[in-house]
């Protein structure tokens, strides 16, 4: 009997050791700062470290249970502890740190560098491998009620990911609220992270439903700030199926793009809406390197901008590409204090602008729907802008230096009845569009080569016809080339027209005909080849082997 009850003791303490060990969670990561500095004058990446000798400080965020941790075997870590609190450094060649400790979560703080100051990040323990690189933010300690600032999980969580070189966050239903604490400026975004929410639908969307919030939204409690930057050296970020919220319009901005030296680039927005911010996403190079930073590659698909007071998506940087597609602009009124603009590019080249939407009010019109200081190549395609007090403005601050023969610039099958007004050199390819008939504002440097273009509404189908309408096409733009109906609202068709100084490259092949059938009423100029006509006769006589035909003081005159 005493051996019995000897070994079933034995069971019961090894049991209780073996669920003590069980119990044990990992928990692993480098010095890492996550940070977009604007002061450098060198480059310097969103993502940093700092030396294995920092001393790092573990904190227990559980009360209930005393503080016991231990390092990683074989880790290289060395821990220290004290009461509630314990001290690590790094692996000395690795940089990363490892310990094991009992609960779920602990705090880390640790100095910084020159440009982040103080470190401190809720970090977790390393989740089981079925699930790795799938995470939520309600793990780091976001509350989600609109009432907590959930800065410190945002940035735990960005974190966390940036250690691991990727991975995906998921934002439950919730109304998470940043910005409420010292010296923010914004959420840094690491590399490789997809940031995936609830839904796309903006709050106060006019829709049945009684909740009238996006059900994951993240709202900017602060002025001057921005809810995610981006930096130097940053690749492949994805944000979707949220809203980006603002409780001020004093210089609030959703995404915020600034860097110096090191290219950043492949960024995409899929269904996210800006709400009520001053600017939705802007993009800048920092005046170190004048503006030379270059941020590539950015894709904004069914994207919502809605009243966005200073501009919806803003670039003042040497970049290029970016696909604005299937996207809408809801713009306020346009006052001496809101410029209230759709885009505004400053600097860029290869932007694709498709499907896509930006309209104010009838009695409250918006910006510019497309605003341009200077660009490379640009497409307009299938878009259209209402109730805006522009349609598109280039250099409307008539910058002596902007404007190029060397790109052109595209519109085909959009409705653009606003104002367009050019200041500039450009070569504006137009086909297939919709405009106003005193729609162009430009000079002699436009140059246009039109084909299918309307200038008014048909009016069968739109009490807005084109009737009396002579005038004022492309302005006092330089027409090149144009088809279609150069004199759009009168009864009789014109034919094709060229511009100035035309020059074939090839036989121009005109039309036959017989001198019987040389077509009548034609204007002075006129030219067609007569297959049976004598040359050198006024008007054209027949019998001959054929000669070009021009139309003289009313007469066919055979050449």
């Amino acid at each position: 009997m005493k051996y019995q009850n000897f070994i079933f003791s034995l069971l019961i303490v090894l049991t209780c050791a073996g669920n003590a060990l069980s119990q044990q969670n990992k928990f692993e990561g480098y010095n890492i700062i996550l940070d977009v500095p604007e002061k450098q004058t060198s480059a310097t990446c969103a993502i940093r470290y700092v030396p294995p000798t920092t001393v790092i400080t573990i904190t227990d965020l559980n009360p209930a249970t005393p503080l016991k941790i231990s390092p990683c075997a074989g880790s290289g870590t060395q821990v220290t502890q004290s009461g509630s609190t314990a001290t690590m450094r790094a692996n000395a060649q690795t940089f990363k740190w490892c310990f094991q400790g009992e609960d779920k979560k602990y705090r880390i703080t640790f100095n910084g560098d020159q440009f982040s100051g103080p470190i401190t990040y809720d970090w977790i323990a390393t989740p089981d491998e079925k699930t790795l690189g799938f995470y939520n933010i309600r793990d780091f300690g976001a509350v989600g009620d609109g009432r907590t600032d959930d800065t410190l999980a945002f940035r735990s969580a960005f974190a966390f990911i940036a250690t691991r070189n990727g991975g995906t966050l998921q934002i439950p239903e919730g109304d998470y609220l940043v910005g409420n604490v010292p010296n923010f400026k914004g959420l840094a975004l690491p590399s490789g992270i997809v940031i995936q929410g609830v839904s796309g639908l903006q709050s106060n969307a006019a829709t049945n439903n009684v909740v009238q919030k996006n059900p994951s939204r993240i709202s900017l409690n602060a002025t001057n700030r921005a809810i995610f930057r981006l930096g130097e050296c940053t690749e492949k970020v994805t944000v979707k199926d949220l809203e980006l919220f603002g409780n001020s319009l004093n210089q609030t901005i959703g995404i915020e793009a600034l860097g110096a030296f090191t290219s950043s680039q492949d960024f995409y927005f899929e269904r996210v809406s800006f709400s009520y911010l001053w600017r939705g996403i802007s993009a800048y190079g920092l005046p170190v390197t004048d503006l030379n930073w270059q941020f590539d590659y950015i894709k904004i698909n069914h994207c919502r901008f809605i009243y966005i007071t200073d501009t919806g998506i803003y670039t003042n940087i040497r970049n290029s590409d970016w696909k604005i597609s299937g996207s809408l602009f809801i713009n306020p009124p346009r006052t001496n204090t809101q410029k209230a603009d759709s885009m505004r590019f400053e600097r860029v080249t290869a932007v694709l602008i498709q499907d896509t939407f930006g309209g104010g009010f009838l009695h409250a019109r918006g910006g510019t729907f497309i605003d341009i200081l200077d660009i490379g190549i640009m497409t307009v395609i299938g878009s259209q802008c209402e109730s805006m007090t522009y349609s598109l403005r280039y250099n409307a601050v008539e910058n002596p230096y902007a404007g190029q023969y060397t790109y052109p610039m595209t519109f085909l099958n959009n409705v653009l009845y606003d104002p367009i007004e050019f200041k500039a050199r450009m070569h504006l390819v137009s086909v297939g569009n919709l405009y106003g008939p005193k729609t162009f504002r430009a000079d002699d440097r436009l140059r246009v080569y039109s084909t299918g273009d309307r200038f008014c509404a048909d009016g069968y189908i739109s009490s807005v016809g084109c009737e009396g309408v002579v005038s004022g096409k492309f302005d006092r733009a330089t027409v090149i080339f144009m088809t279609a109906q150069p004199g759009e609202g009168k009864v009789q068709g014109h034919p094709t027209y060229f511009g100035t100084d035309v020059e074939f490259a090839a036989p121009v092949q005109m039309a036959s005909f017989l001198q019987n059938a040389l077509p009548t009423g034609k204007s002075n100029g006129s030219m067609v080849y007569c297959s049976n006509c004598r040359r050198d006769t006024t008007p054209c006589q027949a019998g001959g082997s054929g000669a070009p035909a021009m139309v003289v003081n009313g007469a066919w005159s055979c050449l």
